[in-house]
């Protein structure tokens, strides 16, 4: 910001008085005398409005940065509850697959669980789609991955898990084979979904996971349609 020496030139440059000296400096007279000369500055009101126009640009930027950071945030929630609960459905209709419900009744006469606790864990896992593939690499209804089950699909004589009954056969011996070990329903199914020692962890803590409770609300309501 420009300064100037004399009070009345500086009036005369603004158009208006000043108030007084802003500081003051100090020259050398001829004599060499050091004389304090009040410095009065002019005041640039155009610049002082851009500078505060850039402020409360900065201020208003920072705070739409903030905002659709939190909207971002809530996305991200929203999208990560909804994939950890499964599919939705208005009716219970709506979960039902011929095909599903004749392969589970068949692969229950084997292994020793409900069908229609099979039927919710194909719902949940793959929406009753046959060739349904995850990113991690899950395969068809029961969303088998051979990278972990491959010595079980090997016992079974499974070499197809796009192929409904085998991939079934596979989910329901390993259900199964955690009915042996676990004793409740939600620990199982927490198990199949996460692992064992995650489920556990989970467990002992106090904590069921939408997944279980979702696969164990969604049986009982197709066994009591079901008539059982």
């Amino acid at each position: 910001m420009p300064y100037i020496d004399n009070l009345e030139e500086a009036s005369s440059t603004i158009g208006r008085p000043l108030d007084g000296p802003v500081y003051k400096k100090i020259r050398t007279d001829l004599d060499g005398s050091e004389v304090a000369v009040p410095v009065f500055r002019i005041r640039n009101g155009s610049k002082r409005l851009e500078r505060d126009f850039k402020l409360l640009l900065s201020i208003l930027m920072d705070v739409l940065l903030m905002g659709l950071l939190a909207a971002t945030l809530v996305l991200a929630v929203c999208i990560l509850r909804a994939r950890a609960e499964g599919p939705g459905y208005e009716h219970i209709e709506q979960t039902e697959d011929p095909e599903v419900i004749a392969l589970t009744e068949v692969v229950s006469d084997i292994y020793p669980v409900c069908p229609e606790l099979l039927q919710a864990v194909v719902f949940y896992e793959s929406s009753n789609q046959q060739r349904a593939v995850s990113k991690y690499g899950d395969i068809g209804y029961m969303q088998i991955n051979p990278r972990w089950h491959q010595d079980r699909m090997d016992k079974l004589g499974v070499t197809d898990l796009t192929d409904g009954y085998s991939n079934i056969l596979v989910g329901a011996d390993l259900l199964c084979e955690l009915f042996e070990t676990y004793e409740d329903p939600a620990l199982v199914l927490m198990a199949y979904n996460i692992g064992e020692d995650p489920a556990l962890e989970l467990y002992d803590s106090g904590r069921i996971s939408s997944y279980a409770e979702n696969i164990l609300e969604l049986s009982e309501q197709l066994e009591r349609l079901h008539g059982k």
